[in-house]
């Protein structure tokens, strides 16, 4: 009886909506969203499972919740400090060929009333003891950056390689040492690069990023280039000194693991703020009140 039933029900439902626009409109848009949602997080998904592959077959580490060894909150260069919660996941950590070095996904996330703002980067990161370079930031710079320039003067510029200071925005606290920091050698690696590059240094880290998830038939390019900047900074002896080399990666804190993830289950940071859940959880809940007020109609 309850089957007879619910079939008569549904329809009831199916006929109401077959004779309402309206309801064709509404089912077909929320289709719509739920198929967008579908594709993205399958893409998504592709994306990591090839990065993963291409770890497995170039020297390279993967690690879905890499354990980097130290706090990223802690540290030093600025991007690791900005949001509310920040993590890194699906890492590739360099073995073989620059060790030290990690490729990862990184996001922050700002809280801000009844929405957060999540903000995803590709990020390379390296962390060496023997480093000690003065904190800088390096930016591609943009008209806006060139008219403030001209009150705050803070843009360290290089007359003598227009190439360079013409393409990014170089500032830091101590200009004379970051000034000394970006020589020929160095600047003219900055020259070669494609795209909008950003990179921060400070002590013994230097991260390079860019704004986005990188691509995975991206990521080969990606790596090379930020392996290229590395080399750049530690070809040049006075920015390392003689102190052991880094140890081994630690695995992920399972403590740390399990707030983020819990982070994420009440929203604080991931959750519903991804676009594709965003939509599905949208389109779900969309579609359950159309079905109920189609049986209350019907």
């Amino acid at each position: 009886m309850q089957s007879e039933f619910s079939a008569d029900a549904m329809r009831d439902v199916y006929n109401f909506i077959k004779g309402n626009w309206e309801y064709q409109l509404l089912f077909g848009a929320m289709g719509a969203a739920l198929l967008i949602g579908l594709i993205y997080i399958f893409l998504e998904w592709r994306r990591v499972k090839a990065i993963a592959a291409m770890g497995e077959g170039g020297g390279l580490e993967y690690h879905k919740h890499p354990g980097l060894g130290f706090s990223l909150r802690a540290a030093a260069p600025a991007l690791l400090s900005l949001g509310d919660y920040n993590s890194v996941s699906h890492g590739l950590r360099d073995a073989a060929v620059l060790p030290g070095a990690w490729y990862l996904d990184f996001e922050y996330t700002v809280r801000g009333g009844k929405s957060n703002h999540r903000y995803n980067f590709g990020l390379a990161l390296y962390r060496d003891e023997r480093l000690a370079v003065p904190e800088f930031e390096l930016s591609p710079e943009t008209l806006l950056d060139r008219a403030g320039d001209l009150v705050t003067k803070r843009d360290i510029d290089f007359p003598e390689r227009p190439g360079f200071s013409g393409r990014y925005a170089l500032t830091g606290p101590d200009k004379e040492r970051v000034a000394a920091l970006f020589t020929p050698e160095i600047t003219r690696v900055f020259e070669g690069l494609r795209g909008g590059w950003q990179v921060q240094g400070a002590g013994k880290f230097l991260l390079v990023f860019k704004r986005g998830l990188v691509p995975a038939a991206a990521y080969p390019a990606f790596i090379e280039e930020a392996r290229a900047v590395f080399r750049a900074f530690l070809a040049d002896p006075r920015n390392t000194a003689a102190s052991p080399a880094p140890a081994p990666a630690a695995e992920a804190d399972e403590g740390e693991v399990a707030q983020a993830q819990l982070y994420r289950m009440i929203g604080g940071g991931a959750g519903l703020g991804r676009p594709a859940e965003m939509i599905l959880a949208v389109a779900f809940v969309g579609f359950m009140i159309a079905v109920l007020y189609a049986l209350l109609m019907s």
